[in-house]
């Protein structure tokens, strides 16, 4: 499969979640201003005995697009969480 320019073709996304054939793949960067996260939402499907991805979705997928999406959201959340405690805990020992 081919690499969109919105991925880094050297690094593989921090988190994937994936409802049937829709999937979300989440890349994480460190940025001036803090972290930051990109998404990157496909649809998978056969032609022609190969796999491609594709960024357009029908209708019917739509509940899919959102369940990945929603699942991607609630990482991402939790990661932040996550990273802001990280940021304040309080050295060991004091």
């Amino acid at each position: 499969m081919k690499n969109s320019q919105n991925e880094d073709p050297n690094s593989a996304p921090t988190y994937t979640s994936c409802s049937g054939k829709i999937r979300a793949c989440v890349w994480e960067s460190k940025e001036a201003n803090g972290i930051r996260h990109k998404i990157l939402i496909s649809r998978f499907f056969k032609k022609n005995d190969s796999w491609q991805r594709g960024r357009t979705f029908y209708a019917d997928e739509l509940a899919m697009v959102v369940e990945a999406v929603s699942k991607a959201q609630q990482w991402i959340q939790g990661r932040k969480r996550q990273l802001e405690f990280a940021d304040h805990r309080e050295p060991a020992g004091t």
